[in-house]
């Protein structure tokens, strides 16, 4: 039987670009969930395993050292490793990892999986960066490689595989899962939990609820046609859902075996199908499963309405993120192409700040096609939900992720910086960073200048913002000592 390793490697976080938040690699758990019957397999999350924070000057390194790493797979001898490269800013790392595994154990197979692998295949492979690639979803593909593996065959036949052989690409196609539901839970017995809930920096910046809580998905796909997102690109267009039933026998499972009270619900559009998501609202409410949740990754606000979030309140989320990405409607329709009404967007805040529920916005600046004046409304939006409706609002910079279409105008339109390496795209991806695309009408010093003024002007905000949630607090607290 084959010896399989799946890694999480450790990360790098400059200096300048977003705080290092740790998270629990749900996917990589999903795809040993998926092998784990059919060979031998160990497990090292070298993000959070052995965890060090490491100073290098202008950037940190997370997680475990490369000596502990090359000792650990040098014990462990896989004949296969599988490899997870989250975000593009990682590659880095993720070659790095490749290198010291390569050297504790040469004959095995090197495999990437996740977005990055997915969007960029033909390059890392060309470059031998790895021996494969999956491409989309892991699941199933994974398990046939390991399966191929076994038997001696050729991975020609296998879909979401891609290798090079004698100089020839080799890739076909696969299909999305279409039934979720057949795929197993997540392996969450491979991890240990206090690894992560007993870190400072789990969940860091994402969310509130980080003790005793979770990651979970119950969707996959986005329809949508935003012009900076990959989604899409490493989980196809077409949306796919886990059965309500099995959504609530996973929260229960959780909760049962592992003590977990709080989720974090990952889905891209986790609310796009009404009936399903108040389905599943209504049996976590009648199952009388007292959890608390939240939705990180955001929710369309033109999917929510004032009922809609009275029942998720009551079914205890307590906050949410919404991409509202431009203050100006003719941008989000025609230059984002996002689509979703200012009013409705105003009426979910009005909503979030009448049933108490924290609600935090992300807005994007610095689009081709958009005008000083078209920031300016973003700004002056963005300031408005905060002083209105207590909408805690991230400014970010418009960044041309490769394979999206915003990439794609950007490098048409000539409108690519000569260099764009992974710190760019790191601090890019940042407030206080440095932007990557100009134009005829910004520069990148504009856009600088735009953030840093917005930020002066928030803080008169954010100051009566968090006074208003420590009054909330103090006086929950006491109801909550008087009731005891």
């Amino acid at each position: 039987m084959k010896k399989v390793a799946l890694i999480n490697p450790p990360q790098k976080y400059y200096k300048k670009s977003l705080p290092f938040s740790l998270y629990i690699p749900i996917g990589l758990l999903s795809i040993a969930s998926k092998i784990r019957n059919i060979c031998k397999l160990d497990f090292f999350d070298f993000l959070a395993e052995d965890f060090t924070r490491i100073n290098f000057g202008g950037y940190y390194i997370y997680g475990s050292q490369p000596e502990t790493i090359k000792r650990r797979i040098a014990e462990s001898r896989p004949d296969i490793i599988g490899i997870s490269i989250p975000f593009s800013t990682q590659l880095e790392e993720a070659l790095k990892i490749k290198d010291i595994c390569k050297e504790a154990n040469p004959a095995a197979r090197i495999i990437f999986g996740g977005p990055e692998p997915s969007i960029r295949y033909r390059s890392l492979l060309r470059d031998k960066a790895c021996d494969f690639c999956i491409v989309g979803e892991g699941e199933e593909a994974f398990y046939e490689l390991v399966e191929c593996f076994k038997e001696g065959r050729e991975a020609r036949d296998i879909k979401g595989v891609a290798y090079i052989k004698r100089e020839e690409l080799i890739y076909t196609e696969r299909e999305y899962i279409e039934d979720l539901d057949s795929l197993p839970f997540p392996a969450y017995e491979l991890i240990n939990f206090r690894n992560y809930w007993e870190n400072p920096y789990f969940y860091n910046i994402r969310s509130s609820l980080k003790k005793l809580s979770v990651p979970v998905f119950t969707s996959r796909g986005c329809p949508y046609e935003c012009i900076f997102c990959s989604v899409h690109l490493h989980m196809g267009h077409r949306y796919r859902v886990n059965s309500e039933d099995y959504v609530i026998r996973h929260l229960r499972y959780c909760m049962e075996e592992f003590g977990v009270k709080r989720f974090h619900f990952e889905d891209d559009n986790i609310s796009l199908d009404r009936r399903r998501f108040e389905n599943i609202l209504d049996k976590i409410i009648s199952s009388g499963l007292e959890i608390e949740w939240d939705a990180p990754n955001g929710i369309r606000a033109d999917t929510l309405d004032y009922d809609l979030l009275k029942k998720m309140k009551n079914s205890g989320c307590r906050s949410l993120s919404i991409g509202i990405e431009s203050g100006n409607q003719e941008v989000l329709n025609k230059i984002i192409k996002k689509n979703t009404s200012l009013e409705k967007i105003i009426g979910v805040a009005r909503g979030c700040k009448k049933l108490g529920m924290r609600l935090l916005a992300f807005y994007v600046i610095g689009f081709p096609g958009e005008t000083k004046e078209n920031i300016k409304d973003t700004v002056d939006f963005a300031l408005k939900l905060l002083k209105d409706y207590d909408v805690n609002p991230a400014l970010l910079f418009a960044t041309p992720l490769y394979g999206t279409e915003l990439y794609n105008i950007c490098r048409r339109d000539d409108l690519l910086p000569e260099k764009m390496d992974e710190y760019s795209l790191a601090v890019a991806t940042q407030p206080y960073g440095v932007p990557i695309i100009e134009t005829d009408e910004f520069s990148r010093n504009y856009l600088k200048r735009i953030v840093r003024n917005y930020n002066l002007r928030l803080l008169p905000g954010l100051i009566t913002y968090h006074l208003r949630r420590k009054k909330r607090r103090i006086k929950n607290f006491i109801l909550k000592t008087y009731e005891f």
